[in-house]
């Protein structure tokens, strides 16, 4: 159950990836299309998915988070939305606390949704805003600014919503310090529950990752990422903003994402929509990446599952450090032990004796936990687990 001084549970949670977008962005690897035209028939078939997994899970499990993700979530009208959480609500138990979070884009944001969409039971929200920079915002290829940023915050206190996280990218082609610092200091004036700070990675297959490869857009050094990186913690630290997993911070514990720390602690969830994943009594299944192929499955009667995996005890074993170590409270080797048969000092022993040495981790038992300074670097020390 959930703790009390932290937003963190057991319980299972619920992800529904809404894949449509009116741009698609140049750095973004999240599938999305912009065929708004199927909006209304994949509402529809996304509902089908929702009855046809709830007649296989037992009404004993207790939900109590919903994630609507995307894409753009806030194209969807209240209409839709209420459809879609009508069919969760008879599908599946929620808690009376469930926490149910709705993605915003500012460029698609209608005021009058917003009070909507409070009244159905969505009781947070995470704004995309990425910069507060106009220039950067273009380079990013959002379709709002700066000023419809903060303007869709205002909007959204006014609608009532007292649990709203923003998002910002930071590290991006000609950014200078201060630049980031200035959209920094314009998110923290908003005073948001929660603060999401993302480092620009140029994944393959996105246009950015072309872009980059024919020298048309320039990243940052490891130097520069490491000092963006410090730049975030020690800023948003000192205004109050508590980190507590690698790219996320909280004004308070108790407003921690309390559906990704499901993903951290694999805890169960369930995934509904094109690409959206899965995990559920010890499997991983994805499902198709593709509209097309996911309403012509659910036409037919059929879950649109493109993969699936048991994961064995090695693969759980590694996931379990790599995503532990990710967030400030670290990996607990009681735990461990009791859940793996093993010390987790006599297994890695050599790794973990280097990153202490380096001063990459520390010991606080029953806790071991990366530092700042490892936390800077933990795509590169996690890997050494596998």
């Amino acid at each position: 159950m959930k703790s009390e001084a932290k937003n963190i549970s057991s319980n299972p949670g619920l992800y529904l990836h809404i894949p449509f977008c009116e741009r698609k962005c140049g750095y973004c690897d999240f599938y999305s299309v912009t065929a708004l035209s199927r909006k209304s028939l994949f509402v529809q078939m996304l509902i089908a998915e929702i009855k046809l997994t709830a007649e296989s899970i037992s009404r004993e499990n207790i939900f109590d988070t919903v994630y609507f993700g995307g894409g753009t979530p806030s194209l969807l009208t209240p209409g839709e939305l209420e459809s879609i959480l009508r069919t969760l609500r008879l599908g599946f138990n929620f808690a009376s606390d469930c926490e149910i979070t709705l993605e915003v884009n500012p460029g698609t944001v209608v005021e009058s949704y917003l009070r909507e969409y409070r009244t159905l039971g969505i009781n947070r929200l995470s704004i995309g805003i990425q910069s507060f920079n106009d220039h950067e915002l273009k380079l990013l290829e959002r379709i709002h600014s700066a000023e419809e940023a903060l303007r869709t915050f205002d909007v959204a206190r006014t609608a009532g919503f007292e649990n709203i996280a923003i998002d910002l990218i930071y590290a991006l082609p000609g950014q200078t310090a201060a630049d980031w610092q200035r959209s920094m200091q314009k998110a923290i004036a908003l005073n948001p529950e929660h603060i999401s700070a993302y480092n620009l990675i140029f994944e393959e297959g996105t246009p950015f990752y072309s872009r980059k490869e024919k020298g048309l857009l320039k990243p940052k050094g490891e130097t520069e990422e490491l000092n963006f990186f410090l730049l975030t913690n020690e800023f948003l630290g000192d205004h109050g903003y508590q980190a507590y997993e690698v790219s996320n911070y909280a004004c308070d514990p108790r407003f921690f994402s309390r559906h990704n720390y499901k993903y951290w602690r694999h805890v169960p969830y369930l995934g509904f929509g094109p690409s959206a994943h899965s995990f559920w009594q010890g499997e991983r299944r994805a499902n198709v990446r593709s509209l097309l192929q996911y309403l012509s499955f659910l036409q037919k009667g059929k879950l649109p599952v493109g993969f699936r995996e048991t994961i064995d005890d090695k693969t759980e074993e590694f996931e379990h450090i790599f995503l532990r170590l990710r967030t400030y409270e670290g990996l607990h080797t009681d735990y461990f032990k009791q859940r793996f048969g093993r010390s987790f000092f006599d297994s890695y022993r050599s790794i973990i004796d280097l990153l202490l040495s380096a001063e990459y981790a520390r010991w606080e038992a029953p806790f071991f936990r990366l530092t700042k300074k490892g936390m800077a670097v933990c795509d590169e020390i996690l890997p050494l687990f596998s």
